[in-house]
C-alpha cells in the first residue's frame, strides 16, 4: 500500500505541493464518497462531474492530500500536475516498480471479471494474493487498485479493460505483469473500432509490456487470441483445444443451473474439478484460470478444491428461487452478442418455461441492429417468452425474436412491470443486458417482491 509524503509525490511528478509537504498518504481514492482517513484524493475531470468539485468533501473525510490540476480552497495538502490521470499513473508505475509481489494481468472482451475471480481463488491455495476489486480496471480504476494492496503479498490479479485503442498500452506501463491470460476477443465497444480485428490489435497491446521471464496463457480456441503468440518470446501456454493445448476440457457433463463436472487434460492435467458456475462459458473461465494457476506452481488438488468452492461474482449469473416457484438467474452486469448467447444457451437447457429478459447491448456501433437482431433470433430459440428492453437496438432484438411471445420495454422500470404480469410458477428467468440499461432495477424488484 501507498505510503508517500505529499513532498515525495511532488518529486515523483515533478510537480508543485501546495501546503503541507510532510502530509503522508497511505491510500488512493477516486471517489469522494470512498474516501478513508490518510487517503490521497484524486480529482478527475469526467464528462459531468469533476472532482475538484469534491476535495473538500475528500479532505472532511479524512483525505491528506489531493491530486489536483489546480490549486482548490480545501483543508488539505495538494499536490497540482497538468492531468490528474496521467499523474495517478505514473504514481502506480512508481509503487509497482518498488513492489516486491508479482502480477498476474487478465484481459479479454469477454470474462475477464470472472476469470480474474476465479483465478484469485486458485491462486489463494498457494500464495497471498491481492487483486482488483469488482471491474476497477480502467485508466483510474486499476492504478488506484494498485496503490492499494497490501504490503504482504506476494501476488495481484488484475482485471485490465479497454474501450479504445491506447488504454491497454498505458495499463501495460504501469502493470508491467509477470503473467499475462487472455480469455477471448468479441465484438464489444465496436463503436469505437472499425472490425473485431482493430479490437484484437488493441488488446495485443498488453504484451510488449510483459516481463521476460513471465508467462502468457492465450486461448487456442479464439484464432485472433492464439495469434498472439507469435508477439512474445518468452514461455507462452494455450488452453482450449483437444490436443493442441497445454490443456483442454476433457470429459464434460453439463449440470443445468447445479454447474457441471469435467476432466481437465493435456500436459498440465489431468484434473477432475467439479465447478458450481452454470453454463460452458464458465467452464471456460475456470480452464482459463486453471491454466496459468498449475503453470504458477498451484497444486492440482488446490485447483479442483477452489473450484468446487466457486460462487458467482455479483450479478454475473447469481441464481435466486422466487416464489410462486420461479428461478431467478441474475447475469445484469453487463451483456454482449457472444455472452447473451452463452447464457441463452444456458437457458435453452433448463427446464420449465423459459423467460429471457435481455436488454439493448451497448457500444455496438453501425452493426448493433444485426447484433440485436442475430441475439433475438438465439433468444426464440432457447426462450418460450423474451422480453426486450431500450431503444431501438432493443426493437430489432424483439423482431429478431419472432416466433416466441415477445414484449418491447422502452427501460428497465417497464420490464419490471411485464415481467411481474407473466411470470407463473415453474417458470425460469434470466436477466441480461448491459449496464447502461439498468437490468439490476428488474432483479431487484422481483427479489424485493418475495422478501
Amino acid at each position: 500500500m501507498i505510503r508517500r509524503t505529499a513532498a515525495e509525490l511532488g518529486r515523483t511528478l515533478s510537480a508543485r505541493v501546495v501546503g503541507d509537504a510532510s502530509a503522508v498518504a497511505t491510500g488512493v481514492a477516486i471517489d469522494s464518497r470512498a474516501v478513508r482517513p490518510g487517503d490521497l484524493f484524486v480529482a478527475l475531470r469526467g464528462a459531468r462531474v469533476d472532482g475538484h468539485d469534491f476535495v473538500t468533501q475528500a479532505a472532511a473525510a479524512g483525505a491528506t492530500v489531493a491530486l489536483v490540476a489546480h490549486p482548490v480552497e480545501a483543508a488539505v495538502a495538494q499536490v497540482v500536475v497538468p492531468d490528474t490521470v496521467a499523474a495517478l499513473q505514473t504514481v502506480a508505475a512508481a509503487e509497482r516498480a518498488r513492489a516486491p509481489y508479482r502480477l498476474a494481468a487478465v484481459t479479454g472482451s469477454i470474462g475477464k471479471t470472472t476469470t480474474k475471480e476465479i483465478l484469485v481463488a486458485f491462486l489463494r491455495r498457494a500464495f497471498r494474493v491481492g487483486f482488483t476489486r469488482g471491474n476497477r480496471n480502467s485508466e483510474t480504476g486499476f492504478p488506484a487498485e494498485l496503490c492499494n494492496q497490501p504490503a504482504d503479498i506476494e501476488w495481484m490479479v488484475a482485471e485490465l479493460g479497454m474501450s479504445h485503442a491506447g488504454e491497454l498500452d498505458r495499463l501495460g506501463a504501469v502493470a508491467q505483469p509477470d503473467a499475462l491470460l487472455y480469455t477471448v476477443v468479441a465484438p464489444v465497444h465496436l463503436e469505437f473500432f472499425r472490425d473485431v480485428d482493430a479490437i484484437a490489435e488493441a488488446k495485443a497491446e498488453l504484451i510488449r509490456h510483459l516481463r521476460t521471464d513471465g508467462v502468457l496463457v492465450l486461448n487456442a480456441a479464439d484464432p485472433r487470441v492464439a495469434s498472439f503468440g507469435a508477439r512474445y518470446g518468452g514461455r507462452v501456454l494455450r488452453y482450449g483445444v483437444p490436443g493442441d493445448s497445454d490443456l483442454w476440457i476433457g470429459r464434460y457433463q453439463e449440470r443445468g443451473l447445479l454447474g457441471s463436472r469435467m476432466q481437465l487434460d493435456g500436459a498440465l492435467g489431468p484434473l477432475e474439478v467439479e465447478c458450481p458456475l452454470p453454463g460452458r462459458h464458465q467452464a471456460a473461465n475456470v480452464l482459463a484460470a486453471a491454466t496459468l494457476a498449475l503453470a504458477l506452481g498451484v497444486p492440482a488438488a488446490g485447483v479442483a478444491a477452489a473450484a468446487s468452492g466457486l460462487t458467482p461474482a455479483p450479478r454475473r449469473g447469481e441464481v435466486h428461487t422466487i416464489a410462486p416457484g420461479v428461478t431467478l438467474v441474475d447475469d445484469s452486469y453487463n451483456s454482449s452478442p457472444e455472452a447473451a448467447k452463452a447464457l441463452l444457451g444456458l437457458l435453452a437447457a433448463s427446464p420449465g418455461r423459459r423467460v429471457a429478459v435481455l436488454g439493448e447491448m451497448l457500444e455496438l456501433g453501425a452493426a448493433a441492429a444485426a447484433f440485436h437482431r442475430e441475439v433475438g433470433r438465439c433468444a426464440a430459440a432457447a426462450a418460450d417468452v423474451v422480453v426486450a428492453v431500450g431503444g431501438a437496438p432493443a426493437a430489432e432484438m424483439a423482431r429478431g425474436a419472432a416466433g416466441a411471445e415477445v414484449h418491447h420495454a422502452a427501460d428497465a422500470s417497464e420490464a419490471l412491470t411485464v415481467v411481474r404480469g407473466l411470470l407463473r410458477r415453474g417458470d425460469v428467468v434470466l436477466v441480461k443486458g448491459s449496464r447502461g440499461v439498468g437490468l439490476d432495477a428488474v432483479v431487484d424488484g422481483l427479489l424485493g417482491a418475495v422478501r
